[in-house]
């Protein structure tokens, strides 16, 4: 597989793909690569497992070099301004006319396609137009969703079309649009607003369902969304006889009251005799947690979720949340340095010894001073 994408996702959808098995090749800008390389943490978080080869796509030298990459690619992935690789003669239709078995995808802010198809744009836009920057001052999400939900579309999309290709022997082109994704994750409002019907509001009213603080000031939250049988477990636990009956929505049409009762009790009850009832009752709760903590919750320690890489001991990641058959897909090496498999790539190809020095010299490639 051929990553020509930068940033977010791109790189995120090959790294998922690249977990699984995949042998992806980040193909890189000689001059500084990929332009998160600047960010160490960012970009060791999204390309492990993967080879870089520093590659001028700008060349007549360096195109030559992809299209000998491309014929050994089942995917090719780009996430270019709409129009650029077709500029560079390496778009979709050149290569699928070539290459007939490659599948290309295309990760773009808004798709190929519509009057904002050219235009490019990061997630805070995306998140914008997807209807997601709301509030009293109106901010995005404080994670890129528009970038990770378009990555996994993109890596949904990709593995689809790898069977597709194998069951049917016909190859596939992905327009996998940021906007597009985001849309897509807010399905139920949408179908809501759209059509007059009833939301599910989010987050819930129950006022079983938000953050409190115990006498010591730690953080706790609970996760009681119309569960009644919890709520009750809850009241019991908290001294609150009169509540317990109450059903969902009679909760939620006293929820002012009822918070401000729940914020009292959290503040004058002992945390670690109430976190046992808590537990006995089966009510949904758990501790605010920051990075560090996140990494040493015996629940998240006991998943595996936080590993060493093998190849750089000491650097700890995050794996691959799928597991297959109880077993998770290895983490096989850090994230390479630029242009770290230029050589050993180029000779894959059969390209002499001589022939990748005079690449190197012509800029059409860069190789690893450190190799």
């Amino acid at each position: 597989m051929l990553s020509l994408a930068e940033q977010y996702p791109g790189p995120f959808a090959t790294m998922l793909l690249a977990d699984l098995g995949a042998d992806v090749v980040l193909v890189e800008r000689p001059a500084g690569g990929d332009p998160t390389r600047r960010f160490s943490g960012h970009f060791e978080g999204l390309n492990r497992n993967k080879r870089s080869m520093a590659l001028d796509l700008k060349s007549t030298e360096g195109r030559q070099v992809f299209w000998k990459l491309a014929a050994t690619a089942d995917v090719i992935v780009e996430g270019y301004k709409p129009g650029v690789v077709d500029r560079l003669g390496i778009g979709a239709k050149e290569v699928q006319t070539q290459l007939p078995k490659v599948i290309y995808a295309s990760i773009s802010s808004f798709g190929q396609t519509g009057p904002l198809g050219d235009r490019g744009g990061h997630d805070i836009s995306v998140q914008g137009l997807a209807g997601l920057v709301t509030g009293d001052v109106p901010a995005p999400a404080p994670l890129p969703l528009a970038d990770l939900a378009s990555g996994m579309f993109a890596a949904l999309g990709i593995v689809s079309a790898l069977l597709g290709r194998e069951r049917h022997q016909l190859s596939s082109y992905l327009d996998v649009s940021m906007l597009d994704a985001l849309v897509s994750w807010r399905s139920t409002a949408l179908t809501s607003s759209l059509n007059g019907l009833d939301p599910a509001p989010y987050p819930p009213v129950d006022p079983g369902y938000g953050v409190f603080t115990t006498a010591s000031g730690q953080l706790v939250t609970l996760s009681i969304a119309g569960e009644d049988h919890q709520w009750s477990a809850l009241c019991e636990a908290l001294g609150l006889p009169d509540l317990a009956p109450l059903t969902t929505v009679q909760r939620e049409s006293r929820a002012a009251e009822i918070t401000t009762r729940l914020e009292s009790c959290f503040r004058d009850t002992d945390w670690p005799e109430l976190e046992r009832r808590l537990v006995e009752g089966g009510v949904g709760f758990g501790p605010v947690h920051d990075d560090q903590a996140v990494a040493g919750d015996p629940q998240v320690v006991a998943r595996g979720m936080i590993v060493e890489l093998p190849d750089q001991p000491g650097t700890r990641v995050v794996r691959q949340p799928l597991l297959f058959d109880g077993t998770a897909s290895p983490i096989r090496c850090r994230a390479p340095r630029l242009g770290e498999h230029t050589q050993a790539l180029l000779e894959e190809l059969g390209y002499p010894h001589d022939s990748i020095r005079e690449l190197a010299a012509s800029g059409a490639v860069a190789l690893d001073p450190g190799a």
